[in-house]
């Protein structure tokens, strides 16, 4: 487990610098100066001087090369470089923006999940009856319901119509309510869907009817047989889901005003932001990145016919 926990950790390294080098080449092939955005941003005229300082001050006159390797030795500093808009540091400012970011998107997984599961079990355990058909056909209805849309009627709804609940900002818990809400209803649909799949699937097996055919009681054989070998493929769900959530936050930060890091992510691609942009790229990717290793470890864990070298079954 030792040699393939170090080639994964060579694999995500790799990984990053690959990631780093694409994310640096997009954004320079990119319409849009930042300097002349920056100088419309502000109310001045983006003259051929003023964009040429602007440029030679940011570094943006230098070949590409050259810029690549002076944002790799930042990075190996353990900074991000500034920020072309407040000239604050990259990182703190992430650092700053990630607190309400880290709510949302915990709040409303763990709502996804404590939901999702349940019923998806529950819904899989009666196939066939009223609850079920009604659900189900409700989760397809709500795959195609897109997020900014269902943000947009419960903002509605809770801020026009019943304004029992504050739309914008994220000073209290309450502000929290409705966009944790809105991203897990969005997710609960697609949670809903593939844990009732799991449970209609295992259920099948045939060490699980024989386990049923011994007469079992449930207080047994659901945690012991059924919920115990659906466990990886939960779980598997559950790790693969984070990019989903991340995206989700940030539509609904924008929807509702909150000043979290998917908000000013986005900003920051509007404005051209190069440093910003790379920055909470590659901080995004590298978080994914080391939770999936952590995932890795965990199947292992769970179950040690997981053979980490050859990404197979070992049976």
């Amino acid at each position: 487990m030792l040699r393939s926990m170090i080639h994964r950790l060579l694999m995500l390294m790799v990984t990053l610098v690959l990631f780093s080098l694409f994310v640096f080449t997009l954004m320079r092939l990119a319409p849009g100066d930042p300097a002349s955005m920056m100088l419309l941003q502000i109310g001045a005229v983006p003259e051929q001087s003023l964009v040429a300082h602007l440029q030679e001050r940011w570094g943006l006159d230098q070949s590409f090369i050259q810029q690549y390797i002076a944002w790799v030795l930042q990075i190996f500093r353990g900074e991000l470089g500034n920020s072309f808009m407040s000239g604050e540091p990259v990182l703190n400012e992430i650092i700053d923006r990630l607190d309400p970011t880290f709510r949302l998107i915990t709040g409303s997984f763990l709502l996804t999940a404590l939901i999702s599961i349940p019923v998806g079990i529950w819904l899989g355990l009666n196939t066939g009856s009223i609850p079920d058909r009604v659900i189900y056909s409700v989760t397809i209805l709500g795959l195609s319901v897109p997020l900014y849309w269902l943000a947009i009627l419960i903002m509605y709804a809770f801020g026009v119509i019943w304004p029992i609940l504050p739309v914008v900002g994220s000073s209290s818990a309450l502000h929290y309510v409705l966009p944790i809400t809105a991203i897990s209803m969005a997710e609960s649909v697609y949670f809903i869907r593939m844990v009732r799949s799991y449970t209609v699937q295992y259920s099948k097996f045939p060490y699980i009817e024989a386990a049923r055919a011994k007469g079992l009681r449930p207080s047994i054989f659901y945690p012991s047989y059924l919920f115990r070998s659906m466990f990886i493929p939960i779980l598997t769900l559950i790790t693969t889901s984070l990019p989903s959530f991340f995206g989700a936050s940030i539509i609904t930060e924008t929807i509702f005003g909150f000043p979290g890091f998917g908000k000013y992510m986005l900003e920051a691609i509007y404005r051209r932001d190069f440093p910003v942009i790379q920055g909470s790229a590659l901080f995004v990717a590298a978080f994914i990145f080391v939770f999936n290793f952590v995932a890795d470890v965990l199947f292992f864990s769970a179950d040690p016919r997981v053979h980490l070298d050859k990404q197979r079954w070992e049976l």
